[in-house]
């Protein structure tokens, strides 16, 4: 008696070509459908196949307008949104007007993606890590006498004014430049 040792198991999946969807008739289909996954689809789509970066803003947009139309949770849009926003990302100055166009679309839905308090918490963040950049740099340029100086001021300064104090360090012969 011979055993076969011929043994195999053979998958088969229906395979896609994500270009296709960016045809009209395809797209509909994808804008249509009440499948989470179709609009990481569209945001993948758009990412490869826009090259203007304003563009791709509003699609972003568009994109994470459709979730809160279709009434998803907010934990799910948290999720999606973080993947889309991982996918299609936007020059700094872009990104910055996106969010405040998102913040005002939220408000007037009174679905808020971050909550006043965790953009709060977020502002006071940057504020001082700008603060900690500037009091470093601060250090390095002059010593550790100039940070004991001006801390109080520093950490009590507001985020416009960090950036110019930030700039004026470049080219200040003395702390008291600076500031002045």
């Amino acid at each position: 008696m011979s055993i076969s040792t011929d043994c195999g198991i053979a998958f088969r999946f229906p395979m896609v070509k994500l270009l296709d969807y960016t045809q009209p008739e395809r797209w509909a289909e994808l804008e249509a459908s009440d499948n989470v996954f179709a609009l990481v689809v569209m945001a993948q789509i758009r990412a490869k196949v826009t090259d203007d970066a304003d563009t791709l803003k509003g699609w972003k947009f568009r994109l994470i307008r459709l979730m809160y139309q279709r009434g998803y949770e907010r934990a799910l849009i948290l999720e999606l949104f973080r993947l889309i926003d991982w996918m299609i990302r936007l020059p700094a100055h872009l990104e910055a007007d996106f969010r405040q166009a998102l913040y005002a679309y939220e408000e007037q839905q009174r679905m808020p993606y971050v909550t006043t308090v965790e953009q709060a918490g977020i502002d006071k963040g940057v504020k001082q890590g700008e603060a900690l950049i500037l009091l470093t740099l601060l250090q390095e340029k002059f010593g550790p006498d100039s940070v004991d100086a001006y801390r109080e001021r520093i950490t009590a300064a507001e985020p416009e004014q960090l950036l110019q104090w930030s700039k004026r360090i470049l080219s200040a012969e003395t702390p008291e430049t600076i500031f002045h």
